[in-house]
């Protein structure tokens, strides 16, 4: 019979007799580290009208990740009285994350009034303990000086149990720039964070930056932590904003419109721009003229450009000058421009056996090329006819990732069921994401000859075709030079 049979039979015969009641429980910490001692204190109560109650014992239970250090001495309990038990315990030190239970049932006697005669009275609670590893994060920033727009690394370290699925965010004046939160992930022992931080609002000084955490410890609970870390803000002379009013496509020439604001409130005069990035090269002018302006007034120019900045969002070094009273300034500025990707993929098609002929099973490969200049992810296909029907059972293959100039190939297996000879569409759709991180889907259209019978063996034509076919995909996807 198991302790927690025996403790409800208990709990039932003793409350078939008005006796000892178990009133409250409490341990000293929500949550103990393996090897924290601890107690636990039960509150006893005699509820009876007159009888007193003696010779109370206590017998405990408990798992061996808790280790009842000492036996406390219980005295008896008056008719109405009451008595707080203590049970000191101590987690193992090699105890696992988990929630264990402490069982401790009371025993005691009470007179019934007829000499020599007593009647037991028992009664027992359940005690949880909560152990587990807490994390202890502590943060450093990799610089103190923040100039408006700053790329900066955050260290978290852990001197815990490991965080788990944890994310950050930053309530405070010094924000993300471009999101509300950063998912990080698991923290055993430390993790850096890049981070592009935003204290273009933040007046010069000393001010505290709001670091802001949620995570879940080692067994699920969910934790919050906060730091507030001191640095310095150093705005930029400059107030003006610049703001990529056109797409931009990497490796390929693209007019970049420029719109720039003067936020400031005195009138700035000449103001230019050029990029110090090779990545990003204007093609028939040496730079960015945007003339005078008024305070809170704008102006737009455009220029033919040429970008080999990677796809998504990207910092561009820059030097912008201008005259104000009469002097000429200067300063480094950081220009966010966002790079669209050249992702473009191709499909070549093979069909086993040939010729399609209505009614048979074939085999359709489909061949798929990364004709862009970054690596494409996740990558899957699916092909559709309306002369062909599907016998897999899924129509869509899985591909996964393609380097620049590389291909795969995927099979379909089909039956052609055409009603008559004559020339069908396929298409083949590509879904993927591209190196910027955004998902592209791409239909290609080719054409396919289903045949009624099949052709006659003197008839060479159609394997000629095919080895034709064959050979030029095999040179346009893996001899070709982008």
């Amino acid at each position: 019979m198991t302790m927690k049979n025996i403790l409800l039979i208990l709990l039932l015969f003793g409350a078939s007799f008005a006796g000892l009641s178990i009133e409250e429980y409490k341990v000293t910490k929500d949550v103990f580290k393996p090897g924290e001692p601890g107690v636990a204190t039960v509150t006893v109560s005699n509820p009876t009208g007159a009888e007193r109650i003696t010779s109370i014992t206590l017998s405990v239970q408990s798992p061996s990740e808790l280790i009842v250090t000492s036996a406390p001495k219980l005295a008896d309990i008056d008719a109405g009285g009451t008595a707080i038990i203590s049970i000191p315990f101590k987690v193992a030190a090699n105890a696992k994350p988990g929630i264990y239970t402490i069982h401790a049932f009371f025993t005691g006697y009470k007179s019934t009034g007829a000499v020599g005669n007593a009647q037991t009275t028992v009664n027992g609670v359940s005690i949880p303990v909560t152990v587990v590893n807490e994390p202890e994060l502590s943060y450093s920033m990799g610089t103190t000086l923040l100039t408006g727009f700053d790329d900066v690394v955050l260290t978290i370290t852990n001197n815990g149990g490991t965080a788990k699925n944890v994310k950050l965010s930053m309530p405070g004046n010094v924000s993300i720039y471009g999101s509300d939160q950063v998912y990080i992930g698991d923290i055993k022992d430390s993790a850096t964070v890049d981070l592009l931080l935003d204290s273009r609002d933040v007046q010069d000084g000393a001010t505290n930056v709001l670091v802001f955490l949620t995570y879940n410890d080692e067994i699920g609970i969910a934790h919050t932590d906060d730091a507030s870390l001191r640095m310095t803000v150093r705005n930029e002379k400059l107030d003006v904003s610049f703001i990529q009013k056109s797409d931009l496509t990497t490796r390929s020439e693209s007019t970049l419109t420029l719109e720039v604001k003067n936020n400031g409130d005195e009138k700035i005069q000449d103001v230019r721009l050029n990029f110090d990035d090779d990545s990003l090269r204007l093609k028939d002018v040496s730079e960015f003229r945007f003339g005078d302006l008024e305070p809170g007034a704008s102006a737009t120019v455009s220029a033919l450009v040429y970008t080999e900045l990677e796809p998504g969002l990207n910092l561009v070094p820059s030097n912008v000058e201008w005259i104000k009273k009469d002097v000429l300034n200067e300063e480094s500025r950081n220009i966010a421009l966002n790079v669209n990707s050249d992702a473009e993929v191709a499909v070549f098609l093979e069909a086993k056996p040939i010729p399609l002929t209505i009614g048979q099973e074939h085999t359709i490969s489909v061949l798929v090329s990364n004709l862009g200049s970054f690596p494409i992810e996740n990558v899957d296909v699916s092909l559709s006819s309306p002369a062909l029907r599907s016998l897999d059972i899924s129509d869509v293959q899985y591909i996964g990732g393609l380097q620049r100039d590389d291909f795969s190939t995927v099979q379909f297996l089909m039956e052609a069921n055409a009603t008559e000879t004559g020339s069908y569409p396929v298409y083949i759709n590509v879904n993927y994401r591209d190196s910027s991180g955004e998902w592209k889907s791409e239909t290609i259209k080719k054409n396919i000859t289903i045949y009624g019978a099949v052709q006659s063996e003197g008839d060479p034509l159609p394997l000629v075709g095919l080895i034709v076919i064959v050979v030029t995909g095999v040179w346009y996807f893996k001899f070709r030079k982008k």
